[in-house]
């Protein structure tokens, strides 16, 4: 059975990979590049934004994605 202490080690040291943050930038500027190109400035900036502080900050990007990710299903579901 594995511990939960063993399961937030092993989150942390996924979220220290620099290969998944590279990634998570990459994701981050792309999804900016796409909001662009369908006219939602203000969701372009705070993609973008959040690109520029990902490396330092990998938990508040995760976050931001999350809430934009839930607030896209909440506009679904209207």
């Amino acid at each position: 059975m594995i511990g939960s202490n063993t399961l937030i080690g092993s989150m942390s040291g996924l979220l220290d990979n620099d290969e998944i943050t590279k990634l998570n930038i990459l994701s981050l500027l792309a999804q900016a590049g796409r909001a662009m190109k369908n006219e939602n400035t203000e969701r372009a900036l705070l993609l973008f934004g959040t690109a520029l502080v990902a490396a330092r900050y990998k938990r508040f990007s995760y976050a931001v994605q999350g809430a934009l990710a839930m607030n896209d299903f909440l506009k679904k579901l209207r």
